[in-house]
């Protein structure tokens, strides 16, 4: 009985020992990772960030790293053909994303890469409503909002998936609407700025009485101003190691 227990004993320091030595292996994999991710060698970096998510499955950013270097690999002005590198990358991508999800539902930063890649491909709709929870997850991150604003812009003249006129109606109220959220957590916003002007003449487009576009008209003009204005002012961006700290 001695015998037998002094053997388990020593089988799971064994596998103590092991687990440590891989979690050690794992963090020196995830810094030559991210040494390799900061010279741009992205798939050099993959291959570190996936080799740690193999050796500790339970260590932070990983897999995130690990998606968001096949997502700097995907090239959204290259037309994804069937089984080629760049759609490999997009899907790769997408599925890393959608595992770091599948683990943390609120991992903002997974979120706002699927919402990229989507728009990348070409999948207003998708990208649209990524970003939407993008908003939900980062109330104060005026960037997703913006974001949210500008893909309805481009949704509304997507001739592959048209949308009718209400549709485009309510693509503007909505943009608007976000638009302004951006606005109100950074009134400097030179983007969001630009495409408050870019929407408003849309709706006057659309507007049959010709007061009312003329109204939409020359509010437009007063953000086209403001957006030049704001030109030289630098974009919102949010920190990754803060939001992270966050978490």
């Amino acid at each position: 009985m001695i015998r037998k227990f002094a053997t388990v004993c020593a089988l799971a320091a064994f596998v103590l020992a092991t687990a440590s030595c891989q979690k050690l292996q794992a963090r020196d994999q995830l810094v030559k990772g991210i040494k390799a991710f900061k010279e741009s060698k992205f798939e050099r970096a993959a291959e570190y960030f996936d080799k740690a998510h193999q050796l500790d499955p339970d260590l932070a950013n990983a897999q995130l790293y690990l998606a968001t270097a096949y997502a700097q690999q995907f090239d959204p002005n290259v037309p994804p053909v069937p089984g080629g590198d760049n759609e490999k990358y997009a899907k790769q991508a997408i599925a890393t994303f959608e595992s770091v999800l599948e683990k943390d539902p609120k991992n903002a930063s997974a979120v706002a890469g699927l919402a990229g890649l989507y728009q990348g491909l070409k999948d207003l709709n998708k990208s649209r409503e990524y970003y939407k929870k993008q908003t939900e997850l980062e109330p104060a991150n005026p960037i997703p909002y913006y974001a949210v604003a500008s893909t309805n812009w481009l949704r509304i003249r997507d001739k592959s998936v048209p949308l009718s006129d209400q549709e485009k109606s309510e693509a503007v109220e909505e943009g608007l609407q976000y638009v302004d959220k951006a606005l109100e957590r950074n009134a400097n916003y030179q983007e969001a700025l630009a495409y408050k002007n870019l929407l408003l003449r849309d709706k006057a487009a659309a507007s049959k009485d010709p007061a009312e576009a003329k109204r939409y008209l020359e509010e437009a003009d007063v953000y086209f101003n403001k957006a030049l204005a704001a030109r030289n002012q630098p974009a919102p961006a949010v920190d990754p190691k803060a939001a992270e700290e966050k978490k």
